[in-house]
This record gives C-alpha cells, structure tokens and sequence, in this order.
C-alpha cells in the first residue's frame, strides 16, 4: 500500500471511528518530515515540537470534519507553516514576513541501501548544492523531493501559484545539475514529478 493511501485510510479511521491507533500511526508517519519544516522556519527544536504538537491537535480536534479534507498530508504542512509563521510574529514581533528573507534547513533522509550507497562525500556536495539554492527555491525543493509533495500540494501548503512552484523546481534541478554534473540527478531522490 503506498504512503498516500495509507494515509487516507488512517485519516478516514480517525474521522468515523476516533481512532488513536491511527492517529498514533498518522503521527509516527508524518513527524520526522514536518518537524523538519517547522524548523526550518523557527531554528528551535522545542519550539517546532510545539508547533507540530498544535498541528497535530488540530487534526485530531477535527474529528468527523475530517474526512473532508482531500489531502491530509498537505493540510497539515499547511497548518504547520501557518502555526510557524505566528510563533515567529509573537517572538519576533517587529519582523516582516517573506518567504525569500527566511533560511531553510536542507534535509535529506536515506532510506535504503542504493540510497545510503553515496558516499559521505556524495552526501555532503548534494548539501552544500540544497543550500545554495535560493530560499524560496530550497524550501520548494524540500518539499516536492524530500517530503515527496506534488507542485500542486507544495503550491497549497506555501499559499503560491503552480507555476512559481515549477519554475523554481526548473531553476532548482537546473542549479543541482550543475553543481553536480557527476551525480545522476534521475535517482528516487531527484526523480521529477
């Protein structure tokens, strides 16, 4: 069963039945991949784990509602960017907001043996290329080819159009390609949408 449909079957268990197993389950599966975008905007462990608890709740508090929800995944990076963005305002009360002023963490998980097969070296140019990326474009990045979101999904969670979220993927892959002309940049990891 892959990820989106599982997904959608603890969301509707959580939904018609209150179901905490699932909801446990929905928490284990989506934790690592929104503290990491919380973070990104806060730069402070305790205060994303906040934020993802509050995410979270709101999932839960919910309930029946939410079975309405058409993608639970991206909803709940939504409500993570929105809970970021106010705790950044109430701590930093003088800041204004853009997407472009703000630094993104890279992230890349390994997951399997072909994965964790690049060398540490490997690992390190593929960092240092994500980090180089323009703000708006490593978030972007982030979303669509670590936490596997779609355009239209990354487009939804960021509140921006489809397009800015194809040309900035166009100018991401376009950067990573030549800062990494060795690697193949058509691996799971990097594979198009």
């Amino acid at each position: 069963m892959s990820d989106a449909a599982y997904i959608k079957e603890l969301q509707e268990r959580i939904a018609s039945y209150s179901d905490m197993k699932a909801y446990e389950s929905l928490y284990k599966l989506l934790f690592n991949g929104v503290f990491r975008f919380a973070y990104s905007f806060v730069k402070s462990k305790e205060a994303a784990e906040e934020i993802v608890s509050d995410s979270f709740i709101k999932i839960w508090e919910l309930g029946a509602k939410l079975a309405e929800i058409d993608n639970v995944k991206a909803y709940l990076f939504t409500i993570t960017r929105n809970n970021s963005l106010n705790y950044i305002t109430r701590n930093y009360k003088r800041i204004q907001l853009n997407i472009d002023d703000l630094e993104f963490d890279e992230v890349i998980v390994w997951g399997d043996p072909e994965e964790i097969f690049l060398s540490g070296e490997a690992v390190n140019r593929i960092k240092n290329a994500i980090k180089e990326l323009p703000p708006q474009c490593r978030i972007i990045f982030q979303l669509v080819k670590i936490e596997g979101m779609t355009y239209q999904e990354t487009a939804a969670v960021l509140g921006i159009s489809l397009s800015t979220v194809r040309n900035q993927m166009s100018i991401g892959l376009r950067k990573m390609t030549e800062s990494l002309p060795a690697l193949d940049l058509s691996s799971p990891v990097f594979k198009k949408q």
